[in-house]
């Protein structure tokens, strides 16, 4: 403990004495570690903690697929037929429930608010394991089809809409025109599906009918000792056992092989979109920290050399080589010490920070916090520094020849921190680091052309100068409110001045819902008719103008087209590619649905295909009907899209103005600019580009700053010979070239390793890329020219400072 004490009170001096070394080894460690403690504290909280139910590692979400067809909007769904197939039978599943997350009009008093609500089985709560805070959950019976409605409130809209009475129980409460009984409040921590939800109603499962398939989010919970495997053996048997309807079930789950089962672990389902880029954070994150020991082992190798003389005293009065090996490995204790707990600061400060720059709905992101955990991260990493930045110099130096050592000879056979030995350990940790940096590089770069191609799609339609909102009216309103509503508001709207065009349909880009149609064809005049599958939009005159959608063929719906008649439709590419194959515009069909009632339908355009729900998704069959057709016409909302020749987000109070007039009763939610929703939906990308690219900086500057010190330290060393160089007739450009051959050799070394590492590392990225590969050409070229541009810079002053060296002072300074 006395030498201890003695080692910690010469670590502390040396670090007082050299202010510049502490301060550049504090920076870089109090970097790495606070990076790497709030990556892996994010890592721990989104991926790793336990969901806070009880046994919560026991629930899985539960799904079928016919493999090779493909859901509307990627839904993953559980049918029907297989739930009340699988309830009888389950033997690994303590249950199961349904559950679905929608927008509500909820009204209290005479104010009317869109709010999210979750409506779930009764038997949900019972999986979960929670107990109300208040009240009660709901029992079977309100779970059956036509039993009267009450709802659970969340602590939140308890607390902010009743102020916390607990009189609240027992009141009705009115959700979409429909009065719900309150009848429990729910505790703080349950945020079930999502943080959104603020209550819960009662989701009653459709009864199995011979002609319908009924599919929705489904819950379930493992029986002790039943694994995902066995739960998705007994899925698949008992799901392949039943008949069912194969137009209903293609319309939800597309066309495929024999239906299979799926259980995912509900936290992994929860985290899955967000996986992928959050592992790529970790492995760059760690490689940050490498590089940060790499530097600060460097700065110790470096600084070793002005110590030689005094380690070698220590030596020659009797100091054995355990004891200066403690004492060297102190020193990069007491630093790593220090940088852990600055890298807390650092890490509580990115933690908040995150939320902020996160995408909307990053999963868990509440789940992430400071406590004893982040410690325990910091602590760990703080270790792993000392360690790894201490270790090798700190056995390093005490290894020298003692009589060589006390004259400062730089060909001194046992090493210590001067001589060829150490210069080469010197050199090998710089060509890491550059290897590193290489690595996260590319990575950048591969996320950066990933973004770019995603931002590049042709959506099919123009993003720019567009406002967007969506309107709702009572459900209980008839077909002509509505119409009158959407007539009003775009006759106003067509007259404002900035307004080039306004209209309305059932759906938009990045609306959460996805109307879609089943009916038959005939792909060739005469010939077998074809079952679609297609999404449907209701749309007024002036929608296709407002959005820019793209007319490949024929015309767009006008005024006219609304009259009795024959019923026009648009289609788009996909639709006529997957089901038509030729010519579409002129053919004719009649009774196309079956309320139709001989009504015949007329193909009157081709429209671009429309990317719905991001840019990232694969193009759906979509027909367009006008608003206002026969047996077609816009209910319950509608969505206003209005193309204006400014600012489009100026608009906005306007329209609320103007929907408001046209009825009082109308609830207008999410008015936002169209391009502000497409960059939202690429958030996801957009973080993890941003996110790697700031460690790829990072790294750049610790692979270039960790160059220039062991290139000025190598010069350092060879004055003596630099300066007979000179003396001799060598130029400046002779010696400048001399020193950017010596760092352009370990660069070029790095970069070689470091893009072998790459091509295979970068198959693990896959998942996070769109439109390019893990080997693009570009990224791999990118990252290493940019190194070695960075390595000549960094090159270059201990270059040209060896280029000004006066022969005489070296020769005498030796």
């Amino acid at each position: 403990m006395e030498r201890l004490l003695q080692d910690l009170r010469s670590a502390i001096r040396t670090a007082h004495r050299n202010v510049g070394f502490t301060a550049a080894a504090l920076i870089t460690l109090t970097l790495g570690i606070g990076a790497t403690t709030a990556v892996f504290s994010i890592v721990y909280g989104v991926l790793l903690r336990p969901l806070p139910y009880p046994a919560g590692d026991h629930l899985v979400r539960l799904w079928e697929e016919l493999p090779g067809g493909v859901s509307p909007a990627g839904n993953r769904w559980l049918s029907n037929h297989t739930y009340f197939a699988w309830v009888k039978h389950a033997r690994t599943l303590d249950g199961i429930g349904a559950y679905a997350t929608y927008d509500y009009t909820v009204t209290f008093g005479d104010e009317a608010a869109r709010l999210v609500g979750s409506a779930v089985s009764p038997s949900v709560f019972a999986l979960l394991g929670v107990e109300p805070a208040r009240g009660r959950f709901f029992t079977p019976e309100e779970g059956e089809v036509g039993a009267n409605p009450v709802v659970v409130l969340s602590d939140r809209l308890w607390r902010d809409r009743y102020g916390a009475d607990n009189a609240t129980l027992g009141r009705s409460l009115i959700i979409d025109e429909k009065p719900h009984t309150i009848v429990g409040v729910a505790r703080p921590d349950l945020r079930f599906p999502d943080n959104r939800v603020v209550f819960w109603v009662p989701n009653a499962i459709p009864p199995v009918t011979p002609d319908g398939t009924r599919p929705f989010s489904a819950l379930g919970r493992l029986r002790s000792g039943v694994t995902t495997a066995h739960a998705e053996a007994e899925g698949t048997a008992i799901a392949r056992s039943l008949i069912r309807p194969a137009v209903s079930t293609e319309l939800f789950f597309g066309k495929g092989g024999p239906v299979v089962v799926h259980a995912r672990p509900l936290a992994d389902d929860i985290t899955a979109p967000i996986r992928p880029a959050l592992l790529v954070m970790t492995s760059a994150v760690t490689l940050i920290l490498l590089m940060a020991c790499a530097n600060v082992a460097n700065l110790f190798l470096s600084r070793g050399i002005a110590r030689q003389r005094e380690l070698a005293i220590r030596a020659a009065i009797g100091a054995s080589r355990g004891r200066l090996v403690h004492q060297l490995f102190t020193e990069s204790v007491v630093l790593s010490a220090v940088g852990g707990v600055l890298g807390v600061i650092v890490a509580t400060m990115l933690m908040r920070i995150v939320p902020l720059l996160a995408p909307a709905r990053f999963p868990r992101l509440d789940d992430v916090r400071v406590d004893a955990g982040m410690m325990a991260i910091a602590a760990v990493a703080s270790l792993f520094t000392a360690v790894a930045s201490g270790l090798a110099p700190a056995v390093r130096g005490s290894r020298f020849d003692l009589i060589g050592a006390m004259r400062g000879a730089d060909d001194t056979s046992g090493g210590g921190f001067r001589g060829p030995r150490a210069r080469r350990l010197r050199q090998s940790v710089l060509v890491v680091e550059a290897a590193f940096a290489v690595i996260l590089l590319v990575s950048a770069g591969l996320l950066a052309r990933s973004f770019v191609r995603l931002l590049s799609v042709d959506s099919g339609y123009r993003a720019d100068h567009v406002l967007t909102a969506r309107v709702h009216l009572p459900e209980s309103a008839p077909p002509e409110r509505m119409a009158a509503l959407i007539d009003r508001v775009l006759i106003r709207l067509r007259t404002t001045p900035g307004v080039t065009g306004a209209g309305a349909g059932n759906m938009m880009p990045f609306m959460n819902l996805t109307a879609i149609t089943t009916f038959p064809v005939s792909a060739v005049a005469g010939g077998p008719p074809v079952m679609t599958r297609a999404a449907t939009y209701i749309v007024t005159p002036g929608y296709a103008e407002a959005l820019a959608l793209r007319l490949h063929e024929g015309r767009v719906f006008t005024e006219a087209d609304v009259l009795p008649g024959t019923r026009k439709m648009l289609v788009n590419d996909e639709f006529v590619r997957q089901y038509l194959g030729g010519s579409a515009v002129g053919r004719q069909f009649s009774a196309l649905f079956p309320d139709d009632k001989n009504t015949a339908t007329e193909i009157i355009g081709v429209v671009g295909n429309v990317l719905k729900d991001g840019n990232d998704r694969a193009p759906q069959p979509e027909i367009y009907f006008v608003h206002g057709s026969p047996t077609r016409r816009i209910q319950f909302f509608v969505n206003i899209v209005v193309r204006t020749t400014g600012e489009p987000a100026a608009l906005g109070p306007l329209l609320r103005n103007i929907v408001r007039e046209a009825d009082s009763a109308a609830v207008v939610e999410q008015v936002a600019p169209l391009s502000y929703l497409l960059a939202r939906s690429v958030d996801q990308p957009r973080f993890s580009m941003m996110v790697l690219t700031t460690f790829a900086i990072l790294a750049l500057t610790l692979a270039s700053v960790g160059l220039y010190g062991v290139i000025s330290h190598s010069m350092a060393e060879r004055r003596r010979e630099l300066g007979i160089r000179a003396a001799i007739g060598a130029t400046r450009f002779d010696l400048v070239r001399l020193v950017l051959r010596e760092g352009l050799t370990l660069t070029l070394a790095g970069v070689g390793i470091g893009l072998l590492i790459s091509s295979w590392l970068t198959q693990f990225m896959r998942a996070t890329l769109f439109g390019v590969t893990p080997l693009d050409g570009i990224a791999f070229a990118a990252a290493p020219l940019l190194l070695i541009a960075v390595a000549i810079l960094a090159c270059a002053c201990p270059a040209f400072r060896a280029a000004s060296t006066d022969p005489a002072l070296a020769l005498r300074a030796e």
